[in-house]
């Protein structure tokens, strides 16, 4: 190739197209990955920026929202918390399902809420008829005093819904 009286290789001509390519895609590959991941960075930073108050308005329309008017059945979920939690950063809690975990009698998800904290769903664990056993141990935080609310949504669309009150002496999630 002959280009203002210079001359190029092939290998010259295709090294130089790889390595802008190569460039070119590395550099829209970093930006997808920065505009992609950085929703919890966000977050953080918004979190830490604002003080945000809770809601209780707010969390009673997410409790609706899951329940979506379905009638509740008794004795479905077992959760434990403790009575008193000394630091609001780590209470341990731990829920189990009264269900076989066979054809439609499993839970298709469990969703944990603290109705005053500032973001009340904590959690949402999803179940499988292969999960074994649907019981989980976790420890939240909490900012105050309040109920944790343990939903459970069954795959024969029936909801199970059971409250715990923990008493908070140092708060988190502030």
């Amino acid at each position: 190739m002959n280009i203002n009286n210079k001359s190029y290789s092939r290998r010259k001509v295709f090294s130089f197209l790889s390595g802008f390519f190569i460039a070119l895609c590395n550099k829209s590959a970093i930006a997808e990955f920065k505009a992609g991941q950085p929703f919890r960075d966000r977050f953080q930073t918004y979190r830490q920026t604002f003080r945000i108050e809770p809601d209780p308005v707010e969390a009673q329309r997410i409790v609706k929202n899951i329940i979506k008017g379905r009638e509740i059945r008794d004795n479905l979920i077992n959760l434990k918390a403790p009575d008193i939690a000394e630091n609001g950063n780590t209470v341990p809690i731990s829920f189990s399902v009264n269900c076989s975990m066979n054809n439609n009698d499993f839970p298709k998800t469990v969703h944990i809420l603290v109705l005053d904290n500032p973001f009340p769903e904590i959690a949402k664990f999803y179940f499988t008829p292969f999960s074994g056993e649907a019981s989980v141990s976790i420890r939240i935080r909490m900012r105050t005093s309040s109920n944790i609310v343990a939903i459970a949504e069954m795959a024969d669309g029936t909801v199970g819904e059971t409250k715990s009150y923990v008493d908070v002496t140092i708060g988190a999630c502030s």
